[in-house]
């Protein structure tokens, strides 16, 4: 069997090398352009490529996949199913109805709630206490195809969306290799999605990570956790931007103002949120700082009582 692989980030890559290490073959990936990065913003390759590269498998990277060199190139290999885990582009129907076994994409939800760009995320922010991970087909239609197989995995009070993309990535490791073991030649068997029943999710943008200290305790905990990492939250204190990784929720009240600092006791201190509740800020991080304890922005700053978040 001939397995092309789409994907980008550092869990597609997990994936990747999880296949090479169990044998199958992988004829080619597809992933998305170098990006710059670091002070010097010299080109970086994606953490697939990387990958790719160091197991000597070709590595096609396209502006688009819409382009019919783009569609020829990658169909020129005559894989026998396509495979694909957070690769960050939109696939054409020419590409993912080519293989006989056609092209399976591993979607972090229990589909068909938060078809999306953010449905890890989604599900943290509306507190759920259960996710999972869809290995579904790909059709026109984002995140609409028929359904392989769901496995779930419980959502704890301390996990982020990095530990539970972790616990999903390794789930879903662990499923399209059993099924990739059972496949024959032919597309696996399939459930059509109950369409009535979708919700969607979108892509996060800079406004949603800024802290309305006007919403409940729950709503800003899960916010934090939500986007951490790589959409971190954010407040602003004396006029700078201060990030914020990690809260946590307390029982304690408070009729002063919201979003006014209330110092708990030497190293702890908290805001006023909405609902009254105060809520501890555990770690931030000032613009171009380093990440500092709650204690140590006290002993740094001197916050005083009463002091605004906005």
């Amino acid at each position: 069997m001939k397995i092309g692989f789409f994907g980008t980030p550092e869990h597609s890559a997990i994936l990747l090398k999880s296949l090479i290490d169990n044998g199958f073959n992988v004829s080619f990936v597809v992933t998305n352009m170098d990006k710059p990065q670091g002070r010097d913003r010299r080109l970086a390759p994606s953490f697939v490529k990387k990958i790719a590269l160091a197991n000597n498998i070709p590595v096609l990277q396209f502006n688009t996949l819409k382009e019919e060199n783009a569609i020829q190139e990658i169909n020129s290999y005559n894989a026998d199913i396509y495979l694909v885990y957070a690769f960050g582009s939109i696939i054409p129907r020419k590409i993912f109805d080519f293989p006989i076994g056609k092209t399976i994409n591993l979607h972090g939800s229990i589909l068909p709630e938060f078809r999306g760009a953010s449905p890890i995320q989604a599900a943290i922010l509306n507190n759920y206490l259960e996710t999972g991970l869809t290995l579904q087909y790909i059709t026109d239609e984002l995140d609409a195809g028929s359904i392989i197989s769901i496995v779930k995995v419980n959502i704890e009070e301390s996990d982020t969306f990095g530990t539970l993309l972790d616990k999903l990535t390794i789930i879903g490791v662990n499923e399209i290799i059993k099924l990739l073991r059972s496949f024959d030649g032919k597309p696996l068997q399939s459930t059509e999605q109950d369409h009535s029943k979708a919700t969607f999710c979108k892509k996060i943008k800079v406004e949603d990570r800024k802290i309305d200290f006007n919403l409940s305790d729950l709503e800003i905990h899960n916010k934090v956790r939500a986007f951490n990492p790589g959409n971190i939250c954010f407040t602003t204190f004396r006029d700078k931007r201060l990030n914020v990784y990690k809260t946590t929720k307390t029982e304690l009240k408070s009729d002063e103002k919201i979003g006014s600092l209330q110092i708990l006791d030497k190293k702890t201190f908290g805001v006023v949120c909405g609902n009254k509740k105060i809520i501890i800020l555990d770690e931030v991080q000032f613009e171009n700082k380093k990440v500092m304890k709650s204690s140590d922005f006290i002993n740094g700053f001197r916050p005083q009582n009463g002091e605004l978040f906005i």
